[in-house]
């Protein structure tokens, strides 16, 4: 027992920092002096001395606020079995969570005369466990499932003072507000959302005052870092079921947006198309999907957003998808804006003309800029040699568009051209979405099987997007189909020849990912014979302008409304902005600009309200200071800062915790003008 002792003192102490001993305290060792401070309390309206500890007396100051009953914790807040079960079931993912560290406790709990209870955020007990005798107890005093501890009715009390003030708190004998509990010892701790940081509940140990241990606090810390773990793992389950059954929706072709939420309406995925039509309906939707990587410690949380998206979007777009007969999260559907105006009639033939003209390989690929048409020159050469192409560029800067491009360019231009981002799926999702997998392979498996994306570029071209992000371990089983032109699905064994074009691209210095051990060196050399670096748009300011009057006659052409003009005013406000988000981030200005007004000529006050400011920039700004305009790039500074802080200015460990290679930290670093040393 002393060996299970230590390791949960160790493993709570270490989860967060506390002085958890009440050894030598005045609630121990002169217990008289607590009641007799509280006494004074309740007589007077003040303590006699300091002998309460602070945040006792401010739990007492609130319970006579709250005009709290001295004598009786409230016994008339329990509730009925019925009323129970139904409670219960609204906390269902908390307490599967909570079952298999409530359940390793059990035995402990017994032999040190203790129960553990599994709190409500409100303070009502939803499960109980452990010593059978301080249980029954306990139900004399509604220590019991379905009773409410909340401060405000039961007095100062660890569970609801804990939630009160959403730290451990320990609260010993005659520390109770309530007279009848202070033959009571009690600690607990809160349980936070791994993804958001608010209160989930509480994990509580209580026993007679004669039970009263050193590690019971820190028991109690180590089972809500569990709970908190167990939940996370739940949530990234139910991430993963999502991208599963929904992968068909994504990769189908369209002008509507499509966003994945799970059941708290957090982002998990977002299709192509999803950013030109939130801006061109001026929804102030972020569109960075939530962090999957948990930090699982009160500093690293990420804050609740202040607008839930669910709340911004018509009901008619969202439907929720089921799993089983289980809700397990929503899709919506955000159809593209139509215009508000029609075009003028065009001469017979105008619009096939206009599409074919803009439809084939290279033509799409707007710029006249030096360094912009020496990448196009260089693709199209590279378009006829059958070896792979690496395409190294920031992202927004028209990867894909290359990728497409030089495959319509090629002799198998007649065949598939199949893209798949290797960052926006789970390591399983990604298996079976390359190699395919057969009927039965794994819960969960569509019926029949699946054709893998590379077997279905098989004859054409596969371009794989953010190569980088390939998990370490799906990279050698991707270098044996480069070798072998051969594939097994997920499930079989026997192997099915694949001949395709491989196409890669990547926002990471993959060299700097091989020498820190993130990418395998024989893989990155196969890929990588040719590389191809497309310029940002920062450095095409020339473009800028021919790209966005291109964006606003493709947006007439598509959707039948009038051809707008820019304004002197808008195009040169345009051309000296810096474009951290590089092409997308032009084409959802002007397209937001496009759909907000019906006038003819685009000026800057024609802008979405929420991109005027940071379109603008101050004569001799730095590259920093254009950034801090740009509200995303805001937030990804402020991640990045307050990683380093908890890293302890670590670097290595900040980008692991990030994600992100090494070499791209720095970079980010520089272009944010961040100082490690004072990042906090």
């Amino acid at each position: 027992m002393n060996r299970r002792i230590h390791n949960y003192k160790n493993n709570g102490m270490n989860a967060t920092n506390l002085k958890s001993s009440l050894r030598g305290s005045a609630a121990v060792e002169h217990p008289r002096k607590i009641a007799k401070a509280r006494e004074a309390l309740l007589s007077k309206g003040s303590l006699s001395d300091d002998s309460v500890r602070p945040l006792i007396q401010a739990s007492w100051q609130r319970c006579v606020s709250d005009a709290v009953n001295p004598l009786v914790a409230n016994k008339a807040i329990e509730l009925d079995e019925q009323q129970l079960e139904s409670v219960r079931e609204s906390y269902r993912e908390l307490i599967c969570a909570s079952e298999p560290i409530l359940r390793d406790a059990k035995d402990l709990l017994a032999e040190s005369g203790t129960i553990m209870h599994l709190v409500a955020p409100t303070g009502m007990i939803l499960c109980s466990h452990g010593d059978d005798h301080t249980r029954d107890l306990a139900n004399d005093f509604s220590l019991v499932p379905g009773a409410n501890w909340n401060e405000s009715v039961a007095g100062t009390n660890a569970i609801g003072t804990a939630l009160n003030v959403g730290s451990a708190v320990q609260v010993h004998a005659y520390e109770h507000f309530c007279e009848n509990i202070n033959n009571w010892t009690c600690s607990a701790a809160v349980i936070r959302d791994p993804f958001e940081n608010k209160i989930l509940g509480a994990v509580n140990i209580s026993g007679l005052k004669n039970t009263l241990h050193d590690y019971c606090l820190a028991l109690a810390v180590s089972g809500a870092r569990r709970i908190e773990g167990q939940l996370a793992q739940l949530q990234m389950a139910k991430r993963d079921l999502l991208l599963g059954i929904t992968l068909e929706r994504f990769s189908s072709a369209g002008n509507d947006g499509l966003l994945l939420l799970d059941l708290h309406g957090r982002l998990v995925r977002t299709n192509h198309q999803a950013d030109r039509v939130i801006a061109a309906r001026n929804l102030k939707i972020d569109l960075h999907a939530i962090n999957p990587i948990l930090t699982l410690n009160e500093q690293g949380r990420f804050a609740e957003r202040s607008e839930p998206i669910l709340n911004q979007l018509e009901p008619h777009w969202v439907e929720p998808l089921l799993h089983q007969g289980e809700q397990i999260g929503y899709i919506a559907v955000i159809p593209f804006p139509t215009p508000k105006r029609t075009a003028p009639e065009q001469p017979p033939g105008a619009e096939q003309l206009a599409a074919s003209e803009s439809s084939s390989g290279f033509s799409r690929l707007v710029g006249r800029n030096p360094l912009f048409l020496k990448s196009i020159q260089q693709a199209s050469r590279l378009a006829k040699a059958p070896i792979p192409v690496l395409l190294q560029g920031e992202t927004g800067v028209g990867k894909e568009l290359f990728a497409s491009a030089m495959h319509e360019m090629s002799p198998a231009s007649s065949k598939e051209f199949i893209a798949l981002n290797c960052g926006s799926l789970s390591r399983d999702l990604l298996a079976g979405e390359l190699f395919g997998y057969v009927d039965g392979a794994f819960t969960g498996a569509r019926r029949g099987g699946m054709i893998g994306k590379i077997e279905a570029a098989s004859g054409g071209t596969l371009f794989l997007d953010e190569i980088g992000e390939m998990p370490l371990d799906l990279q050698p089983m991707f270098l044996r189909v480069l070798q072998e032109s051969e594939i097994c699905r997920i499930g079989e064994t026997q192997p099915r020849k694949v001949d395709f074009r491989l196409i890669a691209a990547t926002n990471r210095d993959l060299a700097q990912e091989v020498a820190e051990g993130r990418f395998r060196m024989d893989l990155y050399y196969r890929i990588s014979s040719m590389t191809l670096t497309i310029p940002p748009l920062r450095e095409r300011s020339d473009d800028v302008v021919l790209l966005a009057e291109h964006i606003l006659t493709s947006l007439a052409a598509q959707h039948g409304g009038i051809k707008k003009q820019l304004s002197p005013e808008l195009r040169a406000l345009l051309e000296k902005y810096h474009w951290p988000g590089n092409i997308r981030e032009l084409s959802n200005l002007i397209t937001a600009a496009y759909f907000l007004t019906d006038n003819d000529r685009l000026s800057p006050d024609d802008l979405p309200a929420n991109m005027l400011g940071h379109a603008t920039t101050a004569p001799g700004s730095t590259s920093a200071d254009k950034d801090a305009y740009n509200p995303l790039d805001q937030a990804e500074k402020e991640v990045i800062c307050r990683v380093i802080q908890e890293q302890g200015g670590n670097l290595t460990r900040a980008a692991r915790q990030l994600n992100i290679a090494k070499s791209t930290l720095y970079i980010k670093l520089s272009k944010y003008g961040i100082d490690r040393s004072t990042s906090g």
